[in-house]
């Protein structure tokens, strides 16, 4: 298993993988989309969907890649909102829950997670997992993530808006 950003140019894949199990999604090329997927070495470089491979020590390997829904194991979203990020559309694949795959592609994207920059919009069932990974619902929110957060839940949507606080290790 690999973890990669795709650039925004092709991404079928990543389109039918939300389709699939998360048919509601609204994928924007605005943003930034990480993949954990099977298989690295058998994707097609001929196919010019361009992808960055993240190591656990490098993160630094560009390659091209042609990646299938089928492929993909778990995938995570930064939206850009102003000058602020919101992490969205955390999915696993149904076949992969309970194994830690979450855990995994937070770790992976840890450093793209910027202190009182970034927010996401939690179930309740799931802060537990968030604040193991730097998020806190103790924040006060920019006007352009809490107007977002506030058309959301005036949808009968029950969420808990959290922001990613500095882990000190």
């Amino acid at each position: 298993m690999q973890l990669i950003w795709l650039d925004n140019q092709n991404r079928r894949g990543v389109y039918g993988f939300y389709r699939s199990y998360m048919p509601y999604a609204r994928i924007s090329r605005k943003e930034q989309i990480a993949l954990l997927i099977n298989d690295v070495e058998t994707l097609s470089p001929d196919s010019g969907i361009k992808a960055k491979q993240i190591n656990d020590d490098q993160h630094t390997c560009h390659y091209d890649s042609d990646i299938k829904a089928k492929q993909i194991i778990a995938a995570i979203r930064l939206r850009p909102i102003g000058e602020f990020n919101l992490l969205i559309g955390m999915l696993v694949h149904p076949d992969h829950r309970g194994k830690g795959i979450g855990h995994q592609v937070l770790n992976g994207i840890a450093d793209k997670l910027l202190s009182n920059e970034t927010y996401l919009f939690a179930l309740p069932h799931l802060v537990g997992f968030y604040q193991n990974h730097g998020f806190s619902q103790d924040i006060q929110a920019p006007n352009d993530i809490q107007q977002l957060f506030d058309k959301y839940t005036s949808q009968d949507k029950d969420l808990v808006m959290m922001g990613y606080i500095q882990i000190n290790n």
